[in-house]
């Protein structure tokens, strides 16, 4: 069925919002403002999906995509908008999804910060690949789309992608041994891989990837397993030099890793009395930079190398308040929670995946320190865990998103909750 809807907002996700006769529709790539045609093409209970066949009145919020592959390529949803208007509308998307369902009511937000740049920001990326495609899965699909270039990636990384291509066309070979395989880049823009095969490729295939790709190192997983030169990273944040390497989380945006760090301190206020626990602290982004105002630190990660990495950064700089723990968050948070009690001022970060932190919510609602700070990249479950927090005694004070992403509908946040006193 084929109708006509006002766009009026974008909800989670990046998809425009319309209403037809009072049922709301969702319609990727529209923007607000915009008057389409589209055709249906699913009937929910409370909504409906469509496609967009043609604009009849166009927003003017709307900017040409910079991405050829825009519209096929599933990274990149609203880089038909201009920025600006990306920021803003992260924020109210943000605010309304806190607000409705962690039932904080009105919040006080910071300023949104945007990212120092709009493309070539990202240091980080994992590609997908299918017989001779290399790339991103398509929107909304696992279908890959075949990608030579990505205006969202930093130089290093585009360079680098271009040199696998042709380590494959060198080496007589095409991806069909390949799963996947992830990119990333210092601060110097020397660049290192991980690949994954399926099954042990040709030998003169890994040959090729050392004279062609021009990484300074790439480790080999999977089927094959092994490494190739230096696969070591480095960038520096907040008067700290971190290494770091692919398969080890880190802030894909690292521009924007430094504004995300000071706001955490910022949130924090240390000054210098409080034990921190920072929960899921990968390789020691956040918990080193708050080692100097704090009275000791520990940091709890799951990934041994990421606990092996922030070892080796705390070391390097001199930082000797921080320690490190390889052990599930919500596991070690149960088992010390009796000990953690006695700490007082108690100062707790939370920086989860995607998933958010239900059982340490839960944990910490009956530990109550005195300052949570929650890092959250997605705001559902960031608003599922501050209902169990706000219920226990606690108050949203402050809160901000700072977008990592921009082109993508994602939405990274900063939230500093206290008990009511």
């Amino acid at each position: 069925m084929k109708s006509v809807v006002r766009i009026t907002g974008i909800a989670v996700g990046g998809r425009g919002v319309g209403r037809i006769d009072g049922k709301v529709v969702f319609v990727p790539y529209t923007a607000p403002g915009d008057e389409a045609l589209i055709e249906i093409t699913s009937e929910k209970k409370g909504f409906s999906e469509g496609r967009l066949l043609k604009l009849l009145e166009v927003s003017h919020l709307r900017v040409n995509p910079a991405c050829k592959y825009f519209g096929k390529c599933g990274g990149c949803s609203i880089q038909h908008i201009s920025y600006p208007a990306q920021v803003e509308w992260k924020d109210r998307i943000f605010r309304e999804t806190i607000e409705r369902i962690g039932k904080t009511g009105p919040l006080l937000c910071d300023r949104p910060v945007p990212s120092p740049k709009e493309f070539g920001y990202r240091a980080r990326a994992r590609f997908h690949a299918d017989g001779p495609m290399l790339g991103f899965y398509g929107a909304g699909s696992r279908r890959v789309v075949d990608i030579e270039e990505c205006p969202a990636l930093e130089p290093a990384l585009n360079a680098a992608l271009s040199g696998i291509r042709g380590a494959f066309r060198a080496s007589g070979t095409d991806a069909s041994a390949l799963k996947d395989f992830e990119i990333a880049a210092g601060n110097d823009g020397k660049a290192a891989a991980s690949f994954n095969f399926r099954r042990i490729p040709p030998k003169r295939l890994t040959r090729a990837l050392g004279d062609e790709a021009g990484l300074k190192g790439f480790e080999l997983n999977g089927a094959l397993k092994g490494s190739v030169g230096d696969v070591a990273l480095n960038y520096a944040a907040s008067g700290i030099k971190f290494e770091f390497r692919t398969g080890v989380f880190c802030q894909a945006n690292l521009r924007q890793n430094e504004s995300l760090i000071n706001k955490v301190l910022d949130y924090c206020a240390l000054a210098g009395q409080a034990r921190v626990i920072d929960l899921f602290s990968g390789a020691g982004n956040i918990t080193l930079p708050l080692a100097r105002e704090a009275r000791e630190i520990t940091g709890v990660e799951s990934n041994g190398e990421a606990v092996r990495l922030a070892i080796k950064n705390a070391s390097f700089n001199a930082v000797t308040s921080a320690r490190f723990v390889k052990e599930d968050a919500a596991v070690w948070l149960g088992r010390n929670i009796k000990a953690l009690e006695k700490e007082r001022p108690l100062v707790v970060i939370l920086d989860p995946p995607r998933s958010g932190a239900p059982e340490a919510a839960r944990l910490l609602s009956a530990l109550k320190p005195q300052k949570i700070i929650y890092i959250s990249c997605d705001p559902p479950t960031l608003a599922r865990d501050i209902s169990v927090l706000t219920a226990s005694g606690y108050m949203l004070l402050r809160t901000a998103i700072l977008d990592m992403f921009p082109q993508t509908f994602h939405i990274e946040s900063v939230s500093v909750l206290e008990l009511k006193k």
